[in-house]
């Protein structure tokens, strides 16, 4: 069925005319400088690209001159133009004049500093734009292309001067393909003149892009090397370089002390390195290791896969066993609902009712949802558990959801023929009545749901 004619689009707005339509806009613009500005960077553009970049260049100094508060609507009005500006300059500037495109592109960048400085960017928005703006630089840097001493230059005054929010962190990633090896080795150079150590993130980052092993790992001491992060960083890269027997060598020269807390770090690296070495056995050691000790789902299905037929069936068996005894009975849970095993959930749950802290409602309320359709009673702990830490450490915020989960427990204890030693779900209400009558929020909440008549529990 065809638009109606007063449908706001591009063809019933055609059929205004041009005369018309100019005079619609003069109209709209009148006391929105906002609506101005962008009409006369249209017209600009459509005169050359250098009047669209003198239009530009003269609106960009101007905000990077202002000190005024952004307050979340002055931010969204900005984002707005700022955005019209970057379409501009990686448009019909880029194209017609891609050396004045590329200076715009870095003034339009380094306007991140003081932007930030004036706003708090809360939604991200303004820190989306400018990562938005970083990734589409080296395009214009590619149609540019500009000196390689040059751009190394500007690339180090904008990391000293304009990154102390971290906005332009990504920044010698993203241009080492534009700035090729002879621009990348002016870049260390330009920091190196600059006193930059070269353990510094730019000089590591600098390394990474050219795939300088060497320089990488020749930045940390031994004692550095002796650090778990460290040695995994390190080692990561030199098997990238297929430096297998080196990256064993460095992982195995990592302190025990923090092997206690971050032997997880070093694991994969490791891993990886025994199975180019061609030890098999001994890296899937270190994968049935990991999955004991971390739970880590990722490791025992690599494990499993790298089984005989038939192997891979006990020995998972035996492997969601140990997650059911697992010391920590939080992640135990967490991992048999992402496996999934819901019936070894549910014995968990089961296995110690009292035990689970309310406070993991993050984890409790999709566990109970994954639970309640084949194991009720399960679920109803999990949901009991949140109830009750709700209303035993007095947390309004958290009544309406309390209330809910109360509400559902009362619908699953229909389904519930066997309480075993729990309290049945009046026996449960009950107590709670008399315990926290206090509590008129929760007791306000829970009357205004509608609850189930009590069946047999």
């Amino acid at each position: 069925m065809p638009a109606a004619r007063t449908t706001l689009n591009a063809r019933n707005l055609e059929a205004l005319g041009a005369a018309r339509l100019a005079e619609l806009l003069l109209e709209l613009s009148q006391g929105n400088a906002a609506a101005k500005r962008r009409l006369r960077l249209a017209l600009a553009e459509g005169r050359s690209a250098e009047e669209a970049a003198q239009e530009v260049r003269k609106r960009l100094r101007t905000i990077d001159q202002a000190s005024t508060f952004l307050d979340a609507a002055k931010r969204r009005t900005l984002l707005t133009e700022l955005e019209g500006h970057l379409a501009t300059v990686t448009g019909s500037i880029r194209t017609e004049a891609p050396a004045i495109a590329h200076e715009l592109h870095w003034q339009l960048l380094e306007l991140s500093e003081g932007l930030f400085d004036r706003s708090h960017d809360g939604s991200g928005s303004l820190s989306g734009f400018f990562q938005r703006v970083l990734e589409a630089l080296p395009a214009t840097m590619v149609a540019a292309r500009p000196v390689p001493e040059a751009a190394a230059e500007r690339i180090a005054e904008a990391l000293m001067e304009c990154n102390g929010y971290r906005q332009l962190d990504r920044l010698v990633g993203l241009l080492a393909e534009p700035l090729g090896r002879e621009g990348l080795e002016a870049l260390r150079g330009e920091f190196r003149a600059r006193g930059t150590p070269e353990r510094s993130a730019v000089m590591l980052a600098i390394a990474d892009a050219m795939g300088d092993v060497d320089a990488f790992a020749g930045s940390f001491s031994a004692e550095d090397l002796r650090r778990p992060s460290v040695a995994a960083a390190v080692a990561e890269r030199l098997l990238a370089a297929g430096r297998a027997e080196e990256a064993l060598a460095t992982l195995e020269g990592v302190d025990e002390e923090g092997l206690q807390w971050l032997g997880a770090v070093v694991r994969r690296p490791r891993i990886e390195a025994l199975e180019a070495l061609g030890r098999r056995q001994e890296a899937q050691g270190e994968r049935w290791q990991g999955f004991l000790e971390d739970l880590d789902a990722g490791l025992l299905r690599e494990y499993l896969r790298r089984l005989d037929d038939f192997e891979d069936v006990q020995a998972e068996e035996e492997a969601l066993d140990r997650a059911l005894a697992h010391e920590d009975p939080a992640e135990a849970l967490d991992f048999l609902l992402a496996w999934p095993d819901l019936r070894r959930a549910a014995e968990l749950v089961l296995r110690q009712p009292h035990r689970w802290n309310g406070e993991a409602y993050g984890l409790y309320g999709p566990a109970a949802e994954q639970l309640e359709a084949g194991h009720p009673l399960a679920a109803t702990v999990l949901l009991r558990a949140m109830v009750s830490f709700a209303l035993e450490h007095s947390r309004p915020k958290r009544y309406p959801y309390a209330a809910q989960h109360l509400l559902r427990c009362a619908q699953l204890a229909q389904r519930i023929e066997h309480w075993h030693d729990l309290p049945t779900h009046q026996e449960f209400e009950d107590d709670l009545r008399v315990r926290f009558w206090r509590r008129i929020g929760f007791w306000q909440e829970v009357d205004g749901l509608q609850m189930p008549s009590h069946g047999p529990g």
